[in-house]
């Protein structure tokens, strides 16, 4: 594979050179061929800038054509189409960044039929030999037929559940009119009671299954927010007469979006507010429009959540496992919420403290993303309304101040601008204050750690003291982003800005 704006030449293999002992393959310095043809795995090789020199017999074998004529038709011929083009996409960012690459895509057999396969590469460098990219093809048909049925059964069991359910609904209802018995209507109402929640479930698993297949549709049209928080609110205080609603702003705010996908994030929310506080009285929701997003945020009394937990309760049917109480529910209504407000180019992060409660936000943007501009920038000096950076003539540290929510463009935008400071300003230390940063910006983690840390190790960056956010979510995201094995700059986290000065002063 090599880079390139046509897509079939992308994926054709390297034929040059195909008589001639390579300077470094797999052939002579890694292994032997026969012993790669053994293996029965696929295995592939190419040099350093992508261009693929090499096939085991397994590969060829499965699709059905000797070596030579798998490379000379290229990886674009048994890749499926639908697959192509992020598969492309991944390899050129290994490329670039000379990472690891991942994906998963479905190869053409020689049957004809497409399997699902695990590929990856890595690059292998020997000293004084120009790298190689070493590949496997791993095939997970399997697994991912067994993924397929459990979502279909998941579907279709949702689908057929409906049907009676709707009738039994019915039914009881009828009942609840006629009914002249108190203790009668008394059960009656809480057979109801339990028939909305077996309601919900079913429709937290259809969701489910159009999640996995990447087909929750959204209707966006232009509402006004406020009234439908009010609206949701108003009836989720019907539901759960045990706990006050109290809405804290109620300011008119216009957003493109889709009204019921996110009434039901403001439901999944309120209800999670109520489950894990048993012993409170109120809930609070509010709401603020900072740089252009809509905040909404949800706070509870209740027992809270470990900060080992929090990053976990947005994943598919996990519930937080206190010790202090058990909870209903599959654990599916943060997971589908978390999927629409994604889908809806927002974020979402919660706070929390054993024994005091939690808030669960969530973002919403209210302008399409456009070009940031400073408010001032010099050879030193940079300010814009998300970071400031600072190169002091009489220091040897770069300071740099993040501030408000963050996303996936403006820690992009800061994270390159702190790279063209620092080598233009021959810097190796960094003091990277988070302080004021709110919320989280997870969606920038892998990047800043696949791809902005080397460049900033490359920029001369030797020291990087990262003082924190008291946002947990923050905090998870700051760790992350320096998650990279390869690293070799030496970097330090602190709660107090004045520990990371004297850090930072100590070293270097």
């Amino acid at each position: 594979m090599e880079t390139g704006s046509d897509v079939n030449s992308s994926f054709k293999f390297n034929t040059e050179g195909m008589g001639r002992e390579p300077e470094l393959s797999l052939n002579t310095d890694l292994s032997s061929s026969a012993l790669l043809n053994a293996i029965p795995q696929q295995i592939w090789t190419a040099n350093r800038a992508g261009k693929i020199d090499y096939v085991n017999e397994t590969l060829s074998r499965d699709f059905g054509y000797p070596a030579a004529k798998v490379i000379e038709l290229g990886w674009a011929f048994f890749v499926h189409t639908e697959d192509l083009p992020l598969s492309l996409k991944r390899w050129q960012e290994s490329l670039k960044n000379e990472k690891e690459y991942t994906s998963e895509l479905r190869l053409r057999f020689e049957d004809g039929a497409y399997y699902w396969h695990l590929v990856r590469a890595v690059l292998i460098c020997v000293e004084g030999k120009p790298g190689v990219w070493v590949g496997t093809c791993t095939n997970i048909q399997a697994s991912k037929e067994n993924e397929f049925r459990k979502d279909e059964f998941i579907s279709t069991a949702s689908h057929e559940l409906k049907t009676p359910l709707t009738s039994i609904k019915g039914y009881n209802q009828i009942l609840l009119r006629i009914a002249d018995n108190p203790k009668v209507k008394d059960f009656l109402h809480r057979t109801e009671a339990q028939l909305v929640r077996l309601e919900k479930l079913i429709s937290d698993l259809l969701d489910v299954s159009k999640i996995n297949v990447g087909k929750l549709p959204l209707n966006t049209e232009n509402f006004e927010f406020s009234e439908l928080l009010q609206e949701t609110v108003g009836a989720m205080q019907i539901i759960f007469p045990s706990h006050r609603m109290i809405l804290k702003d109620r300011r008119p705010v216009n957003i493109q979006g889709d009204r019921y996908r996110l009434e039901q994030v403001i439901q999944n929310f309120i209800s999670n507010a109520v489950k894990y506080s048993p012993n409170a009285d109120r809930i609070l929701i509010d709401t603020e429009v900072q740089d252009d997003n809509l905040i909404v945020s949800i706070t509870d009394y209740g027992i809270g959540i470990d900060s080992d937990e929090i990053t976990k309760l947005f994943e598919r049917y996990y519930r937080s496992d206190n010790s202090s109480a058990k909870f209903d529910g599959l654990g599916l209504g943060l997971y589908i919420s978390a999927e629409i407000i994604k889908r809806h180019g927002g974020s979402f992060w919660i706070e929390s403290e054993l024994n005091k409660g939690s808030v669960f936000s969530f973002k919403l943007p209210l302008v399409p993303l456009g070009a940031i501009t400073p408010e001032t920038q010099t050879v030193n000096y940079y300010k814009d309304r998300y970071i400031e950076i600072y190169c002091p003539p009489d220091s040897a540290i770069m300071y740099v101040r993040w501030w408000g929510h963050q996303d996936m463009n403006s820690v992009k935008h800061g994270g390159k601008l702190m790279i063209e400071y620092l080598r233009s300003n021959s810097r190796s230390k960094v003091f990277n204050d988070n302080r004021e940063v709110i919320g989280t910006w997870s969606e920038a983690s892998d990047w800043a750690a696949e791809v902005w840390l080397p460049l900033m190790e490359d920029a001369g960056l030797q020291f990087f003291a990262w003082v924190f956010s008291a946002s947990v979510f923050s905090q998870l995201s700051a760790q992350k982003s320096v998650d990279n094995k390869e690293k070799k700059s030496e970097i330090a986290f602190f709660y107090q800005a004045e520990d990371a000065i004297d850090w930072l002063d100590k070293n270097g």
